[in-house]
């Protein structure tokens, strides 16, 4: 009877999380959500039956729509490394989460794969945001580091700030004369280490311990790369607010 039941409220629930049954929204998953490690895997098999060998990994999610078709849809678009160069995926996997055989998840269109972003995305589109905590992209952590050092090298306090807990942390990237990476609710924590000679890019900011009743601070930031030239990095936007209550760090 309570098996019953459950199966009756599927497509209420579904509906909650996911939106209105034939609708496409756009979402947010993690990386090891069911269906996106899926599509990576029969990515990985596509390439195999090709005689690729390389293993490919996530990398980022450029964008993701779900739809609501007697379970969940998935239209992803992936970019993965492992290769010479980023491979771009598009692959459509519909999720069935009640079931327990190989029906339960299903790739129904792809994987196609090139090594050039779409179209639209070389003509500036913003990405879908992603969580900081799935990206493997070194270029992104780059960016956000060099964004905390512009704003600890611009401020008169005395202690440098450092990361806070970024698992929060989303960040979305446009294709523009450059890269530009736009960052969601990333915490800085007043640190125990006082700001010497040194510029904060000369400093192991995670050595620095949070200091006692630390300020934190909550930022919205904007960092253009152009590897081109020197430096690389611009904080082009930096909005912050404090917060009431302070919030530990790492």
């Amino acid at each position: 009877m309570t098996g019953l039941l459950l199966l009756s409220l599927l497509p209420a629930l579904a509906s909650a999380r996911f939106g209105v049954a034939g609708g496409r929204v756009d979402v947010t998953p993690d990386f090891d959500y069911a269906p996106v490690a899926f599509a990576v895997q029969a990515i990985n098999d596509k390439f195999l039956r090709d005689g690729d060998t390389a293993p490919r990994q996530l990398a980022e999610i450029v964008s993701a729509q779900s739809q609501v078709v007697a379970g969940q849809k998935l239209y992803l678009t992936l970019r993965l490394t492992g290769a010479e160069l980023d491979d771009y995926c598009k692959v459509d996997v519909w999720f069935r989460a009640w079931l327990n055989n190989t029906d339960r998840l299903i790739i129904t269109s792809g994987p196609t794969c090139s090594k050039t972003r779409s179209r639209r995305e070389l003509l500036g589109g913003i990405s879908n945001p992603n969580y900081l905590k799935n990206s493997l992209d070194k270029e992104v952590f780059d960016a956000l580091n060099f964004a905390v050092c512009a704003i600890n090298d611009a401020s008169n306090d005395l202690f440098f700030s450092k990361l806070g807990d970024t698992s929060g942390v989303t960040y979305t990237q446009q294709v523009t004369s450059g890269m530009t990476y736009r960052f969601y609710k990333v915490p800085l924590l007043t640190s125990s280490c006082r700001k010497q000679a040194n510029s904060c890019q000369e400093t192991d900011l995670s050595t620095c311990e949070v200091s006692d009743n630390a300020r934190t601070t909550v930022c919205t930031l904007t960092v253009q790369s152009q590897p081109w030239l020197t430096p690389a990095y611009t904080l082009s936007e930096n909005n912050c607010k404090k917060m009431r209550f302070p919030n530990k760090g790492m």
